[in-house]
C-alpha cells in the first residue's frame, strides 16, 4: 500500500529582516532654504503662464486688426458707391511730376510672297498670295510623335521576328 504524504507540515516563515534606517532630520535653516526655493519656483511658474497667455493673445491681435481693416474697407466702398463721380485729378505743373506708363505694341510683320508668271502674251501678271505658315508644333508633341513612331517600328519588327521564328519552327529548322 502506498504511503500517505502529510502536506500539512508547518514550515517556519522567515521574513527578511532589513535594518530600518532612521529618517534624516532637517534643520530649520534647511527648511527655510527649501521654502525659499519653492517660492521662487512658484513665481517663475506664474511668469511663464503670463508669457504663454500673452503670446496666445498676440496671435489673435493681428486677426482682429485685419477684421477692422476689412470693415473699414467695406465702409469706404459703400461711401464710394453713393458718390459715383470721381474726384478730378489736378494736372501736374511740370513734366517731371507727370509719370505715365505707355504700352506700345509692335505690329506683326505680314509675309507677302509675290509670284510672277510670264504668259505667252507680253503682259506680266503679278499675283500676290498670302500663305500662312503652319504653326510650329510644341516640343512635347514632337517628342511624343517620335516615341510613338519608334514604338510602332519596334512592334512591327517584333511581329516579323515572331512570324519568322514560328515559320522556322514549323519547318523544323
Amino acid at each position: 500500500m502506498p504511503r500517505k504524504i502529510d502536506l500539512e507540515v508547518e514550515t517556519p516563515i522567515v521574513s527578511p529582516v532589513h535594518p530600518v534606517k532612521p529618517k534624516r532630520e532637517i534643520t530649520d535653516a534647511q527648511r527655510e532654504h527649501l521654502n525659499k526655493i519653492r517660492e521662487l519656483a512658484m513665481k517663475k511658474k506664474a511668469e511663464l503662464k503670463e508669457i504663454t497667455l500673452k503670446s496666445k493673445l498676440a496671435k489673435t491681435v493681428p486677426k482682429q486688426e485685419l477684421a477692422e481693416q476689412y470693415d473699414n474697407y467695406i465702409a469706404q466702398k459703400a461711401v464710394q458707391a453713393v458718390k459715383p463721380k470721381p474726384a478730378p485729378r489736378p494736372e501736374p505743373e511740370s513734366e517731371e511730376e507727370e509719370e505715365e506708363t505707355i504700352i506700345v505694341k509692335k505690329p506683326k510683320k505680314k509675309i507677302k510672297k509675290k509670284i510672277i508668271f510670264e504668259s505667252e502674251s507680253e503682259d506680266e501678271e503679278a499675283v500676290v498670295v498670302h500663305k500662312k505658315k503652319p504653326p510650329k508644333q510644341p516640343l512635347e508633341n514632337l517628342v511624343y510623335q517620335s516615341n510613338k513612331d519608334q514604338l510602332y517600328q519596334r512592334m512591327v519588327e517584333e511581329r516579323i521576328r515572331h512570324a519568322m521564328v514560328g515559320y522556322g519552327n514549323s519547318l523544323g529548322v
